[in-house]
């Protein structure tokens, strides 16, 4: 539940790429163009060492926003559990109070929380896209090559050995 809201997404741990349709809850679009992906064959090993290194340093940031995410839950005496019924009550169609309803404490806790996770979530994104950028790809490359990863189960059974050392 975090996850989703700090960094929108999941390839490892919640991925967030903007230029990816890699919303939780949310059907993907059909590839423009520029996105959709050519064949594995295009992608040397190199890029695959270089995109499987960003995946890690990304898995790592994304670890830290995590720690921080429940940090400021036990600093606002939330759990994780309500935070994510008040959410839930929030997102209905239409938007209903969560069951129980918020106490005026419980009320300002929460957007309290709602501001330092947007936060959070906007310094996460940048530490990701600062790992794109120093990886030596190019950010529409390593777009590229994600989506080639999600499609072709032997290049992402390469990238995950890759990971796994």
């Amino acid at each position: 539940m975090l996850k989703q809201l700090l960094v929108g997404g999941s390839l490892c741990a919640g991925l967030w790429l903007t230029a990816l349709p890699v919303r939780a809850q949310s059907p993907s679009p059909a590839p423009s163009p520029e996105t959709q992906s050519a064949p594995a064959a295009d992608i040397s090993q190199s890029e695959v060492q270089q995109f499987a290194d960003t995946i890690k340093q990304i898995q790592t940031i994304e670890e830290g926003a995590q720690e921080q995410a429940n940090q400021i839950l036990t600093s606002e005496q939330m759990s994780q559990e309500r935070f994510g019924q008040i959410v839930q009550a929030r997102r209905g169609n239409p938007p209903t109070e969560p069951s129980p309803e918020m106490t005026s404490q419980e009320r300002e806790s929460f957007d309290r929380i709602v501001a330092q996770l947007g936060e959070l979530g906007k310094t996460t994104r940048e530490q990701i896209d600062q790992a794109i950028q120093t990886s030596g790809l190019e950010r529409d490359r390593f777009v590229q090559i994600f989506s080639m990863v999600r499609q072709d189960a032997e290049l992402r059974q390469q990238v995950q050995e890759i990971l796994q050392n």
